[in-house]
């Protein structure tokens, strides 16, 4: 089976951040079927995810790698990722957060299922990519696997004189990323199998950790050392990793037979359900917060840092909402309560009752008309540092885009039950891009150069799309936004300059209490997601009133600065956007958005929409 080359498709990057949605997914499940309070279990799978993150790349540093960040400080990860680190610094953060918190020691075994599945989503990726490779197989074996060039696998032959530069594909090789991926679904076979069996807490993670030390000792012997990042090379045929992972296995499965045969164990204490405690949820919560801010772009990929903030800005404005409501009275009190019982009842999966006044207003259905428009200017530069497990750097053109984009809509507005709308809408979107090629970057591979990317041609093409999307919100606590963007989209694709983006789906999610202070969330939504796709982030407040929004955070473009250029800091690859939102006497909408790095990426755009005269239902 040959693989495609990771020059043309980011499998990595892809199934890496769903196998952190799916695992985080199971993790909310398994907090809701415990039982846990939602403010400390957030903190307690955000804290998880973020030292899970950091131990896979804090353990492929080398020894001077750590004497120099004693010393000084290492100003950015090396690329590189094992999960065997992610493991130890989960493991250290939950032992840490649950005592902080005041969690038993079933928060382990919550975490075990979880964990393995989303290590196996993640394998997908890995091998699809080509990192992590395998060691050379037989030509006849049926599922052995061959790497297209200009993959990580390519190279090293290629460079040990095993392959002509100009072949086709690698040679044979045991596609140990699914053998990995197989021992995953085994364990996590073997999880499912016992849970209904009465263990004393923490015993299925041990279980797990054990399981998975032992499967990967013996994967390693079909690991290409080149394609493992931790414990390259051998003694007598054996990786120093493997013979850590045999003591580790020996001891971990060791343990977990001794207390199985224990008297006691038959005893099975009650699952411990912690009470909430502000004073040790939001410190933790804002310290993560920070945590994350400091290890900035240079530790953990935009993405990544999105996904923790996902996680921990509810937990801040839940638990500094109800510090602050005894200090008020009065109507600021009742509104402040009202809002954050919503924010909580929205995020337990219960929907809030709406008010007598809501009730009283006569349900109506109504039509929109929208126009509005977008101009941007961006360099599009794609860094690889994390192709794939190993951090191996490969060429990507950079150029310089504009483009300038118009767009009409209708949308149909039809009430639903508790207050709430389900808005129908199709936009149709017409413009123009330019792009013209700037310097190319060369691919280095162990220190040395390989080669540089071809030429990229100047042009300019059109721009068009038919983006149809449901909408369905509360007026005063919910958004949720679903859609598609189809045609000719953008000029963004990360390893193919110069060719279209056809077909994009668009996200949006805002919950809390509009007037006071909400969650804000969005993936390529309405005109952000033409020329030019942007996801943002952040907060925003309606400051009191109804008919007013304001909107502020981070935004996560294609478009990034060229990285190359170390006079420019890091911290100017970050941008940040601004939203706000008008309703002028209940008919007319305006809708202005500006986000920019303030160095190469500037975005504005403006939305107008008219509400036609509704007949109440």
């Amino acid at each position: 089976m040959l693989l495609p080359s990771p020059l043309a498709h980011d499998y990595y990057s892809f199934f890496y951040l769903l196998g952190f949605a799916v695992a985080g997914a199971l993790l909310l499940w398994e907090g809701w079927r415990r039982q846990y309070p939602l403010r400390p279990w957030l903190l307690v799978v955000a804290g998880s995810s973020l030292l899970l993150i950091l131990g896979t790349k804090l353990i492929t540093l080398s020894g001077p790698d750590w004497q120099y960040l004693w010393q000084h400080g290492l100003s950015q990860s090396q690329g590189q990722r094992s999960v065997l680190g992610g493991l130890l610094g989960a493991t250290l953060a939950l032992a840490g957060l649950r005592r902080w918190l005041g969690f038993g020691r079933g928060v382990f075994d919550a975490f075990a299922l979880p964990f393995i599945i989303g290590l196996a989503v993640q394998g997908v990726g890995c091998l699809l990519t080509g990192c992590c490779f395998g060691t050379a197989a037989p030509e006849h074996l049926p599922w052995a696997v061959a790497y297209a060039p200009g993959t990580l696998a390519f190279l090293t032959q290629v460079d040990q004189g095993l392959l002509p530069a100009g072949a086709a594909h690698s040679l044979a090789l045991h596609p140990a990323q699914l053998y990995q991926l197989l021992l995953c679904m085994g364990i996590a076979g073997a999880l499912i199998g016992t849970r209904h069996r009465a263990w004393p807490a923490g015993l299925r993670f041990l279980l797990m950790l054990g399981l998975y030390a032992a499967g990967r000792c013996g994967l390693e012997f079909w690991r290409a050392p080149l394609g493992d990042v931790v414990g390259a090379g051998s003694w007598h045929g054996v990786k120093p990793v493997q013979m850590a992972l045999l003591l580790a296995a020996g001891a971990l499965l060791g343990y977990y037979a001794w207390i199985l045969r224990r008297p006691r164990a038959a005893v099975v204490a009650a699952e411990i359900v912690p009470a909430n405690q502000p004073g040790r949820t939001l410190p933790g919560a804002v310290a993560l917060l920070a945590l994350t801010a400091a290890l900035g772009p240079q530790w953990l990929a935009l993405p990544e840092q999105l996904v923790v903030k996902a996680l921990l800005l509810p937990v801040v404005v839940l638990e500094l909402g109800f510090w602050l409501l005894p200090s008020l009275t009065g109507r600021a009190q009742l509104a402040l309560r009202a809002g954050l019982a919503a924010l909580f009842m929205l995020l337990t999966s219960q929907a809030p009752a709406p008010p007598d006044s809501a009730r009283a207003t006569p349900r109506q259905s109504y039509t929109s008309i929208s126009v509005g428009g977008t101009a941007g200017s961006s360099t599009q530069f794609f860094e690889s540092p994390d192709y794939g497990c190993s951090g191996t750097t490969y060429p990507v053109s950079r150029y310089r885009q504009r483009y300038t984009i118009g767009s009409l809509g209708v949308a149909r507005t039809l009430p639903v039950r508790r207050s709430g709308t389900l808005t129908l809408g199709l936009n149709a979107s017409l413009g123009r891009s330019q792009f013209r090629p700037l310097q190319d970057t060369t691919v280095f591979v162990n220190g040395r150069s390989t080669f540089n990317t071809r030429p990229f041609e100047q042009g300019h093409a059109r721009l068009y799309a038919f983006s149809p999307y449901v909408e369905l919100a509360h007026p005063r606590y919910l958004r949720l936004g679903l859609g598609v963007h189809l045609g000719n989209v953008a000029y963004d694709q990360v390893y193919k300059p110069g060719e279209l983006v056809r077909s994009r789906a668009q996200f949006l999610f805002e919950i809390g209490k509009f007037p006071l202070l909400y969650f804000h969330s969005s993936i390529n939504y309405g005109l952000l997601g033409l020329g030019d796709g942007t996801s943002t982030v952040g907060i925003g407040s309606g400051f009191g009133q109804e008919n007013f929004r304001l909107t502020g955070g981070l935004a996560l473009v294609n478009s990034q600065w060229s990285g190359l250029d170390h006079a420019h800091p890091e911290s100017e690859r970050t941008l940040g956007f601004i939203r706000s939102s008008v309703l002028v006497k209940q008919r007319w909408e305006i809708e202005p958005v500006f986000l920019t790095n303030l160095t190469d990426v500037y975005r504005f755009s403006l939305q107008t929409r008219y509400r036609l005269p509704s007949r109440p239902r």
